[in-house]
């Protein structure tokens, strides 16, 4: 049903425009342009996964081997639908690093935490520097909201346990011994994984991290606008592409990557003043181009950890959540020590 419906919105906006006006689009692009941009998007996810070191309380060295489990999540997120991303990070950091289904889920959802805290931090700051907070009852009413968001992001360090026992007294309501004996462990990982970011140079460091993160994808997204040849200013294309990213953060199904993210970019658009066929075109090629990216630097990255984990079965070695395969570093790794 969702399928539908996102095929529904896309033909919606489709119907809108000429697809004249997007073949146009596409015919000027500027390929230096396009590839800086991936540079870009290259070095975000490095720093991506130096995040995720931190969060673990790891050496920067770990970085490296995070980058392919990194790479693999954005192209899940970015070309897959529903957030696809999310689990593929979650299952990559099991298999690859050993680390428990409760940590690697908890460093997830940490990162999307912080993701949205500071997307919401730069959206506020440009509103309010450029006056369009004060400007647009609508962007003014966003801007609110994400300053809000800001405040209860913030104390997930926190705050984290409380939802996990939360979440797991909910569980307990099904009555199954299993699952309830599984989360129970999980959650504590989770819970012990949330309880480490308040260590002010973990916290200060991821903070720092998430903050490089997203100015380098709003670059990215600002060169990309520019490489179609449109003319648009960088806070014009942080205020618009806000509720592009925001949208496509919503667990929703797509079709190859492009459904919500239009919508959202259409109307952050059309509120800064594009046109609503720039506003819809623009979103499409913009988009086009961020799947195009994130397939060809992703996608190897999916392939590599896929075929690591054929080579691991066909070697018989056990599943890494398995306590008889765990290796020493990945244990070190999880806990956050230092070997």
């Amino acid at each position: 049903m969702t399928w539908a419906v996102a095929l529904a919105l896309v033909a919606f906006l489709l119907a809108q425009i000429s697809l004249q006006t997007l073949v146009d689009l596409f015919v000027r692009v500027n390929l230096p342009g396009v590839a800086l941009g991936a540079v870009v998007y290259m070095l975000t996810n490095v720093i991506r996964a130096w995040r995720v070191a931190q969060i673990c309380d790891r050496p920067f060295s770990d970085t490296w081997a995070l980058l392919s489990p990194t790479l693999a999540s954005s192209f899940g997120n970015n070309v897959l639908p529903a957030r696809a991303g999310e689990p593929i990070f979650v299952w990559a950091a099991h298999e690859r690093l050993g680390l428990s289904w409760g940590t690697s889920s908890a460093v997830m959802i940490i990162m999307r935490v912080f993701d949205t805290m500071l997307v919401a931090v730069i959206f506020v700051f440009a509103a309010i520097i450029t006056g369009a907070a004060a400007s647009s009852l609508v962007l003014w009413v966003v801007s609110v909201a994400l300053g809000g968001t800001v405040i209860v992001t913030a104390l997930l360090p926190w705050l984290g346990g409380y939802f996990v026992r939360l979440f797991i007294a909910i569980v307990k309501l099904t009555r199954s011994a299993k699952l309830i004996t599984f989360l129970e462990v999980e959650g504590q990982r989770a819970a012990d994984a949330f309880k480490q970011l308040r260590a002010p140079r973990i916290y200060a460091g991821v903070v720092l991290t998430s903050l490089v993160i997203w100015l380098l994808v709003f670059g990215w997204i600002f060169l990309l606008i520019r490489s179609l040849g449109i003319d648009v200013s960088l806070d014009q294309s942080i205020l618009g592409s806000t509720f592009g990213i925001l949208s496509k953060a919503v667990p929703f199904s797509s079709i190859g990557g492009w459904g919500a993210h239009e919508v959202g970019w259409t109307a952050g658009f059309t509120l800064i003043g594009f046109s609503t066929s720039l506003a819809i075109s623009s979103g499409f090629a913009v988009n086009t181009l961020i799947i195009l990216t994130s397939a060809v630097c992703g996608l190897p990255a999916w392939l590599s950890l896929t075929n690591d984990q054929a080579k691991g079965k066909r070697a018989g070695y056990l599943p890494a959540g398995t306590s008889d395969s765990r290796e020493p570093a990945a244990e070190a790794f999880e806990a956050g020590g230092k070997r």
